[in-house]
């Protein structure tokens, strides 16, 4: 939530920890999309959120970069709860 009510949905998140993590597809960003999730992030980082986006590739090819990244970015929160 922010001053304009609920932000929108994201496709992982930590709300405790203040991440948002989106799984980027070419299949699902036309311009319409690639605009609302603009807008949806600029509003998720006014509220405090950081915004990890990785793409399938990543999750398929690299999930040591993913890995690391989400927990670096879990361990920076002040609220951190969750097992690194």
């Amino acid at each position: 939530f922010d001053a304009m009510g609920v932000i929108g949905s994201v496709d992982v998140l930590f709300d405790a920890a203040r991440v948002a993590i989106e799984v980027d597809g070419r299949a699902y960003h036309g311009v319409d999309q690639f605009q609302s999730d603009r807008e949806r992030d600029n509003r998720l980082v006014g509220a405090g959120y950081v915004v990890l986006h990785f793409t399938w590739e990543d999750l398929l090819h690299r999930p040591d970069v993913v890995i690391h990244q989400v927990r670096a970015a879990l361990s920076r929160s002040k609220n951190a709860q969750y097992p690194l």
